[in-house]
């Protein structure tokens, strides 16, 4: 049987042909594999959400004078986490339950971790186990409540945190509870075996510092109008783990925060005993917001005896670039009061990606 189907010069070409048509199929289906990508979905049985931050911050002015002589007058860091959440909840018995476990991602940081803590939760309240902070860190409100760009007062290198709030057991190993919220009160408290001891050290090892602390802080939230108020007591009281004397722990601190038509108010008063001296302080705080920009202004004052006796007036400007990247920049104006070469003016300027 002939024909031009089945000459060897057609079988040639009806062979050239469908080696194009398939090559044609494969690169017409690549970019729909390409465009699928990789997927990362949870290995057990909780829901996983990763989230954190990353930011570049350039400190200028006095800054040595502001740490102490320890650095440059002018330098570059980064600050970087990743946040893993997982979450899950029974049906049956209403019990939400989960942990969170906080990266430390800067290139030179030796500890991997910041926070790692377990939580269960219901109608009875919420429970925190493991390297967290503590109630009364957590549930404070004062002048730096409103602080923009890195926190004001209570901020990241233009900061004194002897103007801030009391003396915290910061992320040692504790256990916190917090009620639900009834008529707009909280009442959260926590304990600590040893300030000194968190991951998996044992206080044994750990000799020194403040042991048996406890934190406690009692919030109320209201809304009248247009008006919204955030009120908080907190305190704490742990005993010395080196001395015989009467060196404890004894602090408390009170502030309150007015939001009121894109303005917030703040301010806080407290005073403490611990090893041996005594500080009493105070700050204010106060924050505008115009669309993608607000401005803040933060001042905290501290007498100690025996000294320092430091002030901190922050001024601080935030823009929102586009969702989840902020541009902001503070100004300090400081008095350390640590008795040598320790006031001046530091700025820092910070762009920060939040995930």
């Amino acid at each position: 049987m002939s024909g031009p189907w089945h000459s060897p010069r057609a079988a040639s070409r009806l062979l050239a042909s469908s080696a194009l048509v398939a090559a044609a199929t494969l690169l017409t289906a690549a970019p729909t594999f390409a465009q699928q990508g990789a997927k990362v979905g949870p290995g057990g049985k909780l829901d996983i959400t990763i989230t954190g931050f990353s930011r570049f911050l350039w400190a200028v002015g006095d800054v040595k004078e502001k740490l102490g002589g320890q650095e440059s007058s002018s330098d570059f860091r980064n600050d970087t986490e990743v946040h893993i959440v997982a979450r899950g909840r029974d049906e049956s018995t209403g019990l939400s339950y989960g942990a969170t476990v906080a990266f430390e991602a800067d290139t030179n940081r030796t500890d991997n971790t910041d926070e790692t803590w377990v939580i269960l939760a219901g109608t009875f309240g919420e429970v925190r186990f493991g390297d967290e902070d503590g109630a009364a860190d957590n549930m404070k409100v004062g002048g730096f409540s409103v602080a923009v760009g890195t926190g004001g007062i209570d901020g990241t290198v233009v900061d004194t945190f002897l103007v801030v709030g009391p003396s915290n057991s910061d992320d040692a190993t504790k256990i916190v509870y917090y009620t639900p919220t009834l008529a707009g009160f909280q009442l959260g408290v926590s304990y600590t075996p040893s300030g000194s001891s968190n991951g998996d050290n044992l206080a044994v090892t750990n000799a020194g510092g403040l042991k048996d602390w406890f934190e406690a802080g009692l919030t109320w939230t209201g809304e009248f109008g247009d008006v919204g108020i955030t009120a908080a007591v907190v305190g704490g009281r742990a005993k010395a783990d080196f001395t015989a004397r009467d060196d404890d722990l004894k602090t408390i601190f009170g502030g309150i925060q007015v939001d009121v038509f894109g303005i917030s108010l703040a301010g806080g008063l407290g005073t403490e005993e611990v090893l041996g001296i005594d500080r009493d302080w105070y700050n204010l705080g106060a924050k505008a917001t115009f669309g993608p920009i607000s401005v803040s202004a933060t001042y905290g004052q501290a007498t100690t005896d025996p000294g320092p006796d430091p002030k901190n007036l922050v001024l601080g400007a935030e823009f929102g670039v586009v969702p989840g990247v902020s541009l902001s920049g503070e100004v300090a104006f400081f008095d350390e009061n640590r008795g040598r070469e320790d006031d001046g003016v530091a700025g820092i300027v910070r762009l920060g990606v939040d995930f």
